[in-house]
C-alpha cells in the first residue's frame, strides 16, 4: 500500500511538472497551441478518469443495493402470501431468493466490467 502511495505521489509530481513545463510553453507561437491543447487535454483525462470510475462504482453499489432490496421485499410477499394460504408461493420461498440473488449478481457484475470502458469515453 506505501509502495503505491509512493508511485502515486511520483506520478502527481511528474505530471505537475509537465503542466507546469507546458504552461511556461504556452506563450510560444500559435502553430504549436495545437500541442498544447492536446496536451491539456490528455492531463484532464488522466485526472477525470479515476473519478469517473468512482462515479460509475457508486452507481453499480446503489443499483445493486436497490435490487438487493427488492429481492427481500419480495421474498417477504411471497412468505405472506405462503403462510395464508397459498400453496403455490411454497415453491417461490426457496426459488425465488435464489434467482433473485443470481440476478442481483449478474446485473452487478456486468455494471463492474463496464466501468473502465463508460469512465474512458469522457
Amino acid at each position: 500500500m506505501l509502495k503505491r502511495s509512493i508511485l502515486i505521489a511520483c506520478v502527481v509530481v511528474g505530471l505537475s511538472f509537465v503542466s507546469a513545463a507546458f504552461s511556461l510553453a504556452a506563450d510560444a507561437p500559435a502553430k504549436k497551441e495545437g500541442l498544447w491543447q492536446k496536451t491539456r487535454s490528455f492531463i484532464h483525462k488522466i485526472f477525470s478518469y479515476p473519478a469517473n470510475v468512482i462515479q460509475g462504482s457508486v452507481d453499480v453499489v446503489a443499483d445493486t443495493g436497490k435490487s438487493a432490496a427488492g429481492v427481500v421485499t419480495k421474498e417477504v410477499k411471497t412468505a405472506g402470501e405462503a403462510v395464508t394460504g397459498d400453496a403455490d408461493k411454497a415453491k417461490e420461498l426457496v426459488t425465488g431468493p435464489l434467482t433473485g440473488t443470481a440476478e442481483t449478481v449478474v446485473e452487478a457484475v456486468k455494471d463492474i466490467a463496464e466501468i473502465p470502458v463508460e469512465a474512458a469515453k469522457e
